[in-house]
C-alpha cells in the first residue's frame, strides 16, 4: 500500500472510531420520548454501518491494487454494508414518524430553529439515502465485471469513487444526525 493510501486509511480509521466513540457521550445528554427504543437502535445501526462501510472501504485497497481473492471480501463486506445500511434507513424511517408527528421535534425545529429542520434534518436524509444507490451500484458493478476489472483499472477506479461517496455521505448523515439529536430530544 502507498503511503498516501495508508494515510487515508488511519484518518478515515481514527475519525470513525472517534465518532462512534462520542455515540455515549452525546446519549448523556439525549431526552426520553416515546420513541426512544427506535433511536437506540438506529444510533447503532448508523454506528455500526458507518464502521463496516469504513472496513469495506478499506477491502477495496487490495482490490484496486488487482490482489487475488480481494474482490471475494469486497464483495462480502460490501453486502453486509449494504444491508446494514437498509436496516439502518428502515430504523430511521420509524423515527421519522414520531420527528413529524403533531408535537413532534419537527414542529419545535420549524419554530424555533428552521434551520434544524430544513437544512440538517433534510439535507441529513437525503445524503443518508444515496448511501443506498451508491453501495448497490457499486456491488453490480464488481459483480458484472468480475474478472474483466484486472484488464480495465477503470472499472475499480469507478468502484473507488462508488464507495467513497458511499462512505462520505455515511459519515455525513451521521454526523448530523448526531447534532439533530441533541438540539431537541429527537
Amino acid at each position: 500500500m502507498s503511503p498516501q493510501f495508508r494515510d487515508l486509511a488511519v484518518a478515515q480509521g481514527f475519525i470513525a472510531v472517534l465518532l462512534f466513540l462520542l455515540i455515549p457521550l452525546a446519549n448523556l445528554y439525549g431526552g426520553s420520548g416515546a420513541h426512544r427504543l427506535a433511536g437506540v437502535l438506529h444510533g447503532i445501526g448508523a454506528s455500526m454501518t458507518l464502521l463496516v462501510a469504513t472496513y469495506t472501504w478499506h477491502a477495496y485497497y487490495n482490490y484496486a491494487r488487482g490482489i487475488k481473492g480481494a474482490r471475494v471480501k469486497l464483495e462480502w463486506r460490501l453486502l453486509v454494508t449494504n444491508v446494514l445500511v437498509l436496516l439502518t434507513v428502515i430504523i430511521g424511517n420509524w423515527l421519522y414518524i414520531g420527528y413529524q408527528a403533531p408535537e413532534g421535534a419537527s414542529e419545535w425545529f420549524k419554530l424555533h430553529l428552521p434551520f434544524g429542520h430544513w437544512v440538517v434534518m433534510e439535507y441529513k436524509e437525503f445524503v443518508s439515502l444515496m448511501t443506498i444507490p451508491f453501495g448497490i451500484v457499486a456491488a453490480v458493478i464488481i459483480r458484472r465485471f468480475a474478472g474483466m476489472d484486472e484488464k480495465r483499472p477503470e472499472i475499480r477506479h469507478a468502484v473507488g469513487v462508488l464507495l467513497t461517496m458511499m462512505w462520505l455521505c455515511l459519515l455525513i448523515g451521521f454526523t448530523f444526525g448526531l447534532v439533530l439529536s441533541k438540539w431537541k430530544g429527537v
